[in-house]
């Protein structure tokens, strides 16, 4: 009899039956873990959602186009989030959100937006127009220093007559200026207002404005010439910034230094002593909980973490739905070698396809499809994928990952997919070596990393890899299976210890020992084992369905 979990078939059914309908309920009403969250000033978004705070007049937003999988992207998101803490200050004209362009929920805004590499930071100004979408401003760099920088630059520049609270003024204040009407300006009931002279080639002002949004009770008016504290009945030769009443008196401040955190200072000591506090900042002392697997998935991985390494039906079909619904459908015009990588590609899922009899289908129609046209986009490809899944029925029905399980959120999962796809594509195209000359496979892995793979650290790696490793150069089906092996055993050393690592699946050099003492010689790896290993592992008569609600591919 079929067994799994070590029950027998019947009864391992109800058992996941069970899981899946009591404990995974209270699951799916969850929030979903996401990398970024409110706790980080970072609000995380959907591609319609993101369409309509684009336009909102009131604020300046940055948006970073991310994708999970992206490990420049992961590495990134500590550096990201400290930043965005920080800008907390700049909360009243200033808003911060992350797009994941791994959900297939926001494939078509990402392509629209033609994001080409992740993580990639826009700035989009207050007065933004639905037609101008994808023409925000790119930031073009991931020091958080630069990119403060690079705000505090945009948002002087920004238009705030669409906001309800206090605007802020960045025009210097001009000659026919003085209390009566820089107060009306604010068109407020404004207590103070800071005056800052700001010299040539200096921020400082610009950056108080920014500093003291926390404190609508201050408005701040910049100077670029010190004739002008004349105004205000004030002597310029000793000024530099002054805090003025409603009346024009001014109130006592004693900065520690010519500096806008000087001046932020000495005002916020100031409100203090009239009991004036900031406004309330989010909290971001309590972290999210990290949701680690539960229900089925925690028995998935339990079952994982103990077992020798197989190959799961669930991570073969995750790999392909995600290819065909998300990565290729992402890239805006398909077209020479990127079609001729994408004919290639869907030819080999044809060949060696390991999806059901609906999903044969599927991709047979693909593969008729994309040798009647000579240019398509991926909202064309999409389209075709869409409407060819109306009729088989149900496809891709596990939607979770098996032997590529993360211990944590964002570990393995989609990459780890892609490698198994590949290693199993070698292997079946090894066993039937009239099918495809050798070295098909992974120039097929190559094409996909180039024109497709949705994570651009990772994309250029293997390209600079595949280079020096000549691809090109490999003439034997078994030399391609250990190619690739190869080239996966370098990755996982280069990865090794790296932030985005899985606790308890570590990047080690595979097969290990206890799973092919054969395959060691010595210190050196026994080519012929490891061959041997590869073709068994990856071979499709051995893929197992586990955690599957099906048990076979019909």
């Amino acid at each position: 009899m079929l067994r799994l979990l070590g029950l027998s078939f019947g009864k391992s059914l109800l058992f996941t039956l069970i899981i899946q309908g009591t404990l995974l309920i209270g699951i799916q009403g969850a929030e979903k873990e996401t990398l970024y969250s409110k706790y980080d000033n970072v609000h995380m978004v959907t591609g319609t959602t993101l369409q309509g705070t684009l336009t909102d007049p009131a604020l300046g937003k940055l948006v970073q186009f991310m994708n999970i999988f992206c490990g420049h992207c992961r590495r990134f998101a500590p550096t990201f989030k400290k930043m965005a803490v920080g800008l907390q200050k700049w909360n009243r004209i200033l808003r911060i959100y992350a797009v994941d362009c791994a959900e297939e929920v926001n494939v078509r805004l990402c392509r629209d937006f033609a994001i080409k590499s992740t993580p990639t930071l826009r700035y989009y100004p207050s007065k933004f127009l639905k037609s101008q979408m994808g023409l925000g401003t790119n930031i073009g760099t991931t020091d958080p220093e630069k990119i403060v920088k690079l705000l505090t630059g945009y948002l002087a520049k920004n238009d705030y007559s669409g906001t309800k609270e206090l605007k802020p003024i960045f025009e210097p204040i001009q000659s026919t200026e003085n209390v009566s009407t820089i107060f009306d300006r604010f068109g407020h009931n404004l207590p103070y207002i800071l005056l800052v002279l700001q010299p040539q080639n200096s921020w400082i002002g610009i950056q108080t404005i920014l500093d003291l949004l926390p404190y609508p009770h201050v408005g701040v008016r910049i100077l670029n010439d010190a004739q002008l504290f004349t105004n205000f009945g004030l002597q310029p030769s000793d000024q530099k910034v002054a805090l003025l009443d409603g009346t024009g008196k001014v109130e006592p401040l004693t900065p520690d230094n010519e500096s806008s955190s000087a001046y932020v200072a000495s005002v916020v000591e100031f409100l203090g002593q009239k009991g004036i506090t900031s406004i309330p900042r989010l909290a971001t002392t309590t972290s999210p909980k990290e949701v680690l697997p539960m229900g089925l998935d925690a028995v998935i991985l339990k079952k994982m973490l103990v077992s020798p390494p197989t190959v799961y039906q669930a991570d073969l079909e995750q790999a392909i739905d995600q290819l065909i619904h998300i990565e290729i459908p992402k890239t805006p015009l398909i077209k020479g070698d990127s079609l001729m990588a994408l004919r290639l590609l869907i030819k080999l899922f044809q060949r060696f396809n390991p999806l059901n009899k609906d999903g044969r289908k599927l991709i047979d129609r693909l593969v008729n499809h994309l040798f009647l046209v000579n240019e398509i986009t991926g909202e064309e490809f999409l389209t075709a994928v869409n409407k060819i899944e109306k009729s088989p029925g149900r496809i891709f029905k596990g939607k979770r990952y098996v032997g590529c399980i993360g211990s944590k959120p964002f570990t393995r999962g989609i990459t780890c997919s892609f490698w198994t796809l590949f290693h199993y594509l070698t292997v079946m195209s090894a066993n039937s070596p009239g099918a495809f000359p050798p070295g098909t496979v992974i120039k097929s892995l190559y094409g996909f990393a180039k024109f497709f793979f949705g994570c651009t650290d990772c994309s250029q790696h293997f390209q600079k890899m595949a280079k020096r490793r000549k691809i090109g150069s490999v003439k034997r089906h078994d030399k391609e299976v250990l190619w690739l092996w190869e080239a996966h055993n370098e990755v996982n050393k280069r990865l090794s210890g790296d932030p985005t690592e899985d606790p308890k699946f570590l990047k080690v050099q595979f097969p290990l020992k206890k799973h092919c003492s054969a395959c060691y010689k010595s210190k050196r790896w026994n080519s012929a084992q490891v061959l041997k290993y590869l073709k068994r592992i990856y071979n499709l008569k051995r893929v197992s369905f586990y955690g599957l609600p099906t048990f076979n591919r019909s």
